[in-house]
């Protein structure tokens, strides 16, 4: 491979294999020569390669990252027009014009949501890392109640000692909070006067004057009887998550989710009834057997109950996941992921959803994304503020990973085990210190 710049009066950058055409860009007004000649050559390489080897081109170009949003509000911060940037990301980053689309879309969407600095407010996120069986293709800090379950005493002590000291944190310091993120895990495993207390306490210790936003992901609807959901209700939790994945019972046995498609319409029709305002519901493109017959099914079906929210993901294998260990039991239909994702963003359309925050994930379905949908008013301000990191958020429970997000948009990160038993252990340990290094990041 040969690879040339050169820079007389403009940037010119050529790439090309040994008896292939050569593959070029140029321009001239650059700000940052050196920026942009990387980007060229890495795009020129991937074209080559492509051209070369009959390979289909990547829809998001020399993009790999998780959060592609990030760079389209860096350009935007530095003075770059919508215009301008959906034209870089084309030209220079190679993307796909639908991708660039929606890239600068969900980036109009979410600039509202930005606070002016990043401490004032944040948000809170609380892990429990429990679940009533573990899905085959999660890699999430969740552990099962039939395995683990005598590990969920300590944990709830550990958890509330952590949930008082942030509490006096907030106090002292005198912190807004925008929003609180019960995750996991299935926060809903728990139940009665377990979770009723738990949510008490977080009320009691984590809300301020400024908090309008209460999820609590409560994934799995065998969990959601009309008891749990009252105390959902009655704690003021205002948006929750019935996640059926799929809306076929044979997928939902394949892949361990311990719950029938019945126990979706019970769940979903039980939310309502007792008045939760909001309801997301995920699905995931690409389960093993599920082809786009499926996937249509499954959005019928959602379409039908009229979910506020809806979260597209593409199935990605990852190392955690038994699925990532058991590759020949799954044949996941990469032909038909666009399809799939073409017909999710139909039926999101006509619930009146638009995107309003999207990830990439390693080995993802297609080479696809994940992206959340929302009715007018209904986006979740803590999946958009987790994203792009524009704001702190103190992360309390097993998995929890805080952000300590600087003016400057620097990040420290403080990472909680995952493991009950070693969260516990850690908080007997380390919880003074943790405190110690946020109390300090907010009064730098």
């Amino acid at each position: 491979m040969t690879v040339s710049v050169s820079v007389q009066g403009e940037l010119q950058v050529c790439v090309s294999l040994e008896g292939e055409d050569v593959w070029s860009a140029s321009g001239a007004d650059i700000d940052d020569m050196e920026a942009r000649t990387k980007e060229w050559v890495r795009l020129g390489i991937q074209r080559v390669f492509q051209r070369s080897y009959k390979l289909a081109p990547s829809p998001w170009g020399t993009l790999t990252g998780v959060r592609p949003t990030k760079l389209v509000h860096s350009l935007y911060d530095s003075g770059s027009s919508w215009l301008q940037i959906d034209q870089a990301l084309r030209e220079i980053y190679g993307l796909h014009p639908k991708k660039a689309q929606l890239l600068v879309d969900v980036a109009k969407g979410q600039r509202a949501f930005f606070p002016p600095i990043p401490n004032d407010p944040i948000g809170i996120y609380v892990g429990i890392p429990f679940c009533p069986t573990r899905c085959s293709y999660c890699s999430f800090a969740a552990y099962p109640l039939g395995t683990h379950g005598h590990l969920l005493k300590g944990f709830l002590a550990a958890l509330r000692r952590e949930i008082q000291a942030v509490g006096t944190l907030i106090r002292e310091l005198g912190l807004r909070v925008e929003s609180v993120y019960l995750g996991g895990g299935t926060p809903t495993t728990l139940t009665g006067s377990t979770l009723s207390e738990l949510l008490a306490l977080i009320r009691c210790e984590i809300f301020t004057a400024e908090t309008r936003e209460y999820t609590v992901e409560a994934g799995r609807p065998e969990t959601l009887s009309l008891e749990t959901l009252g105390i959902l209700k009655d704690a003021g939790v205002q948006r929750i998550s019935i996640n059926p994945q799929t809306m076929h019972d044979q997928t939902l046995q394949t892949v361990g989710r311990g719950h029938t498609v019945a126990d979706v319409y019970r769940a979903f029709a039980g939310a309502r009834h007792v008045g939760i305002p909001l309801i997301n519901m995920d699905i995931i493109l690409g389960l093993p057997g599920e082809e786009l017959r499926h996937v249509e099914y499954t959005l019928q079906e959602i379409a039908r109950l009229r979910p506020d929210n809806l979260t597209v993901h593409s199935l990605s294998l990852k190392r955690a996941s038994r699925l990532k260990t058991s590759l020949h039991e799954v044949q996941i239909a990469h032909d038909q992921g666009e399809a799939m994702a073409s017909l999710a963003r139909d039926v999101a359309s006509s619930l009146d959803m638009a995107p309003y925050y999207l990830y990439r994930q390693r080995d993802i379905l297609g080479g696809l994304e994940n992206i959340g949908y929302a009715r007018p008013g209904c986006s979740s301000i803590y999946n958009i503020q987790m994203m792009e990191e524009r704001q702190s958020i103190i992360a309390l429970g097993g998995g929890g990973m805080t952000k300590l997000v600087s003016p400057d948009r620097s990040l420290v990160r403080q990472a909680n085990p995952k493991c009950p038993a070693g969260y516990a252990q850690q908080i007997e340990a380390g919880l003074g210190e943790k405190m110690e290094q946020i109390r300090r990041h907010f009064l730098e």
